[in-house]
């Protein structure tokens, strides 16, 4: 539903709605609160994707009302992984419970002639691996800064790998704490600021693989992964639960579980030492292929249907 002005607030027949329980202030909370009340009230259709099962930062309590309204009041629950019925406590609403997983990113981002190892000088002979995206404190940049350190240290061998990590840093005093974790290390490349949308795609394929060390609080899905297969890469995440969907279905990326931050450590260490040593010998691109493949089963495209019947519909 695209935003329309107040006096057409109304007109639709289907609204798709995510991230309605992510109200910041009470003033907000009313508004939306009013919204969803409205919507029940005229009898619309209503769709209610769970992206995930609590917000990435602090959000008040009264969010949690929403949650339960939309729970209630969706004609659709839409979810994209297996594991977010009971992790969401929504197993007395299973019928109208729909699984339809994120689609692709394809032709999203355009080409782009960005020479991304010229801008930051970083060795043809060093494979880049990549974070990309907002950088906040839920994204454990530190267990990723320590885990690459831990595998490959402060070895000025140019062959190993450069750590690329790239994108908007909130809060802005988030960006000191970085930068002390990293010290000196000039195998780590840290470039705090949005990514333009006509050079993303320059970024992602510069890299010999991407890592998302994402947590398990916060995290079910994530637009990464299907970024990264739809421009044919693979990556390094833990089995968060569209991970595990994921890895059902086929190998094509390095996932991991972990119990702690400090296991996250160790384990992403040995997971960033194993996809290096699979670019090295070509083995990784067997991921690549298989990540492409898993990619094409589950486009937009792929999944028409099942997309139009969130919404009522049968066909186009």
């Amino acid at each position: 539903m695209k935003k329309e002005g107040s006096g057409n607030l109304f007109e639709s027949d289907v609204y798709h709605i995510n991230w309605f329980d992510q109200s910041k202030t009470f003033f907000s909370f009313l508004k939306r609160l009013y919204f969803l009340l409205a919507l029940k009230q005229k009898n619309k259709r209503i769709v209610w994707t769970i992206h995930n099962i609590v917000s990435h930062v602090k959000t008040p309590f009264y969010n949690k009302i929403l949650f339960k309204l939309l729970a209630r009041f969706s004609s659709v629950i839409h979810v994209m992984c297996e594991d977010t019925l009971t992790i969401a406590h929504l197993e007395k609403y299973a019928g109208k419970v729909k699984l339809v997983p994120h689609g692709d990113y394809y032709g999203s981002y355009p080409e782009s002639d960005l020479d991304v190892r010229k801008k930051f000088g970083i060795d043809e002979r060093s494979p880049i691996m990549l974070f990309s995206g907002a950088i906040q404190p839920y994204k454990n940049i530190e267990v990723l800064v320590k885990a690459f350190m831990k595998a490959f240290g402060e070895n000025e061998n140019v062959e190993l790998p450069v750590l690329l990590i790239c994108g908007k840093v909130e809060p802005a005093s988030y960006e000191a704490d970085i930068r002390n974790l990293i010290g000196n290390c000039k195998r780590i490349v840290f470039n705090p600021g949005f990514i333009p949308d006509d050079e993303l795609s320059a970024y992602v394929e510069s890299a010999c693989v991407m890592t998302v060390p994402y947590s398990y609080r916060s995290s079910l899905n994530s637009g990464t992964i299907p970024l990264a297969f739809s421009l044919g890469k693979t990556l390094i995440c833990p089995d968060i639960a569209c991970v595990k969907d994921i890895l059902k279905q086929s190998d094509c990326l390095y996932g991991y579980h972990y119990e702690s931050e400090s296991e996250h450590v160790e384990i992403l260490a040995e997971k960033m030492a194993e996809a290096y040593s699979d670019f090295v010998s070509g083995k990784i691109g067997e991921k690549e292929s298989l990540a492409v493949q898993y990619m094409a089963r589950n486009s937009w495209e792929s999944h028409k249907k099942e997309w139009l019947e969130l919404y009522g519909e049968t066909s186009c």
